[in-house]
């Protein structure tokens, strides 16, 4: 029942997601290929939070066998030629990537939007998030994010 299309919100429409995060990608990519399947025009996705490039430490909504099954991880490599590469490989760029609005991250913004087939996408940003929650950034784990305890 969840997944019963109603065709006349859906057939033509330019569509809004909002996602509370983007992991691997796997989840997004199957609603947004629904939707498509079901005539919607254009698909626009938000993220309530920013592009995760680190798995969690103490949750296990973001552990996978591996932090490369991660799509920001995945795309990372994919524009530093590093496909199939260890961990630790990718680590030496991931900081460049957590810079919101900096040429790399809108580069691996831009990547992720295309390989999920969405019209528009866009992340909150960690500042932005951190406003929106009231709780100082020492007092909130960031560590998925930015890679810092």
């Amino acid at each position: 029942m969840k997944l019963m299309p109603v065709n006349t919100l859906i057939e033509n429409k330019k569509l809004l997601l909002i996602d509370d995060s983007i992991v691997r990608g796997t989840q997004i990519r199957r609603t947004i290929d629904f939707l498509y399947d079901c005539a919607a025009r254009e698909l626009h996705v938000r993220s309530a939070c920013p592009p995760i490039l680190y798995s969690c430490k103490y949750l296990n909504f973001t552990r996978s066998t591996s932090e490369n099954d991660l799509i920001s991880r995945q795309i990372i490599n994919r524009l530093e030629g590093l496909d199939g590469a260890e961990i630790s490989e990718t680590e030496k760029y991931t900081d460049e990537y957590t810079k919101f609005g900096s040429e790399k991250y809108d580069v691996m913004v831009e990547e992720i939007r295309r390989t999920l087939n969405m019209t528009t996408l866009s992340y909150h940003s960690l500042d932005g998030l951190l406003g929106s929650v009231g709780i100082p950034q020492n007092r909130l784990c960031t560590y998925c994010w930015n890679g810092k305890e």
